[in-house]
């Protein structure tokens, strides 16, 4: 299972803190939940308040894990001999056009 970036509002009549949680610059804007979860060490969450820029930063980083993901699970079943035809088009279209 890969990652997954919850991007929110939040009301900023409660606590929330004076620079954003990422980059420790701006001001916060979103409160974000980042969840990733893999073989070797489980299942591990980060959770704060970012800026916009770091909120599309978090979500560039998602991409290029996903990328990266994609093309290891075809280099695999490329191993087996499958088509990979459909897939390889979707992985190029997809990450091609967000570049």
């Amino acid at each position: 299972m890969g990652a997954s970036l919850h991007v929110s509002t939040y009301d900023p009549m409660h606590e929330v803190p004076e620079r954003c949680n990422v980059c420790w610059s701006n001001a916060p804007m979103f409160y974000y939940e980042w969840l990733t979860h893999t073989e070797e060490s489980g299942r591990q969450a980060t959770e704060g308040f970012c800026c916009f820029e770091c909120a599309a930063e978090l979500l560039k980083k998602m991409k290029h894990s996903e990328a990266h993901e994609w093309a290891e699970e075809e280099a695999a079943l490329e191993v087996d001999e499958s088509d990979l035809t459909g897939m390889r088009e979707h992985r190029l279209t997809a990450f091609a056009a967000t570049e």
